[in-house]
């Protein structure tokens, strides 16, 4: 019977102006934060939370989307297009921005958990499918210039070694760093409080700050 009714306030979400108040329901009828996933299995769309806060013209998303409460979603009039693939999620409080020229395009059944921090500014952040990235994670592909002392560093330029590249099936653990041009390799494991300024090649168990190579999967230790 729940199943039935939130089918029906699903597909009245779909209307103009109203439909808001009919997903605010179906959220409140299904429950908080992961449970709102059965929202997608029922419906076969994506679910956006009504309490996303999304302004990015350029937006596309695949099939069975999830995207939690407090998400940002938002590009500068410079900025590019963010691209969401099938089966991925954005979980609570986690901020997309693009800025002059860079974009964000996220691979299938990719998790993005709480409190991520993606700015694409003058370079792209590109992740692959099947990566895992934990709470707290930030990914920079540029940096800010400070070497005028006699310049508010707010007024210096940013500068861009490249594009990050997040390959597919890699695991990013909690409050991971990766800066501008880094490739991340599939498969590979960056561990908690990383920062990673240099590329990290596929299968490699990374940690440290700078995150360094400290093995890679399917070794077995002497």
């Amino acid at each position: 019977m729940q199943n039935r009714l939130l089918k029906i306030l699903l597909n009245l979400s779909a209307l103009p102006l109203i439909g808001g108040l009919f997903l605010r329901l179906a959220c409140r009828i299904t429950g908080p934060y992961k449970a709102r996933r059965r929202l997608i299995h029922l419906s076969g769309r994506s679910f956006i939370s009504p309490d996303a806060d999304i302004r990015c013209p350029d937006l596309r998303l695949g099939p069975r989307v999830f995207i939690d409460d407090d998400v940002t979603l938002f590009s500068h009039r410079d900025g590019g297009g963010i691209r969401l693939g099938a089966d991925s999620s954005l979980q609570r409080q986690t901020i997309i921005e693009t800025i002059q020229g860079g974009e964000v395009t996220i691979g299938e059944r990719t998790h993005i958990q709480a409190g991520c921090n993606l700015t694409a500014a003058l370079a792209s952040i590109h992740i692959g499918n099947d990566v895992q990235i934990a709470p707290r994670c930030a990914l920079y592909p540029y940096q800010h210039s400070f070497s005028d002392p006699n310049i508010p560093i707010a007024r210096q330029p940013i500068s861009s070694k490249g594009d990050i590249v997040i390959e597919d099936d890699a695991w990013l653990g909690v409050g991971v760093i990766v800066m501008d041009g880094v490739t991340i390799g599939r498969g590979a494991v960056i561990g908690a409080g990383a920062i990673v300024l240099k590329s990290i090649p596929a299968n490699a168990i990374a940690v440290g700050a700078p995150a360094r190579v400290v093995g890679f999967r399917g070794q077995i230790e002497s």
